[in-house]
């Protein structure tokens, strides 16, 4: 069945919250969708993070250029606690960094590591071996939070919560309703979505106010495949937690 977009009801001017689109058939037979497309983050400021750790260790990498071993080369974990600087304690941060790292660097042997500690928050350097497209560099890894399935389940339900605000409205007209979930925190299990549904107060929402819900796997901001999770009383395997 072919669909067209009918409107996109979020950008008007309505004082309430609205969904993202609402999609029309070409055939008088099939319903139509009110979509909602939502997030999931592993964690709250998932995304500023990304975004702000790589500029971090991207400043860190520049000022390191040439004043490196050039024999190996190193990665840095920098954890959440950046999404709190501000602007003049970036820059506190990457020039206090940049002094440790290279004071540091020249001590690291391959596969060692060092702690550095800064306003009582742990930032991890390790040197990971011997490229030579990549030796006398500074690259990064994400840090991981504590409890990340605790953290990533709480946020999997606010993204469908989300949804579900919305949906109430377009059910009492008799549309179908369709969330589609983009997962960039690669944590999403498919108990998760269990244990979700299966909550005496979640499980009935989900099944009253929302018809079909599309679990997308997302790399770099693209979703790369999609898996339905439900459609209608139907319950599949979502997108897989290896991928």
């Amino acid at each position: 069945i072919k669909y067209t977009v009918a409107g996109s009801p979020d950008e008007g001017t309505s004082a309430v919250k609205e969904v993202d689109f609402l999609l029309a058939p070409e055939s008088s037979n099939s319903p139509i969708l009110a979509m909602e497309h939502t997030v999931v983050e592993a964690f709250a400021g998932q995304i500023t993070y990304v975004n702000r750790s790589y500029d971090i260790v991207s400043r860190v990498a520049a000022k390191c250029n040439g004043n490196l071993p050039q024999d190996r080369y190193y990665i840095l974990v920098v954890t959440d606690f950046v999404n709190a600087l501000r602007k003049k304690a970036i820059a506190h941060f990457v020039a206090s960094i940049t002094e440790w790292v290279m004071a540091a660097a020249p001590e690291l042997q391959i596969d060692q590591h060092q702690m550095w500690h800064y306003m009582d928050n742990e930032v991890l350097m390790m040197c990971r071996g011997s490229h030579p497209e990549i030796n006398g560099t500074v690259g990064r890894i994400p840090g991981r939070p504590d409890q990340p399935e605790t953290l990533a389940t709480a946020r999997l339900w606010l993204s469908i919560e989300h949804g579900l605000l919305k949906f109430a409205k377009y059910k009492d007209l008799g549309y179908d309703t369709v969330l589609s979930l983009q997962d960039i925190s690669g944590e999403v299990h498919p108990s998760m979505l269990a244990d979700i549904q299966a909550d005496v107060d979640k499980g009935p929402l989900i099944d009253q106010l929302i018809d079909y819900v599309i679990v997308f796997a997302s790399v770099n901001d693209r979703m790369i495949v999609g898996n339905v999770w439900k459609e209608k009383d139907l319950r599949y395997d979502p997108t897989p937690f290896n991928r």
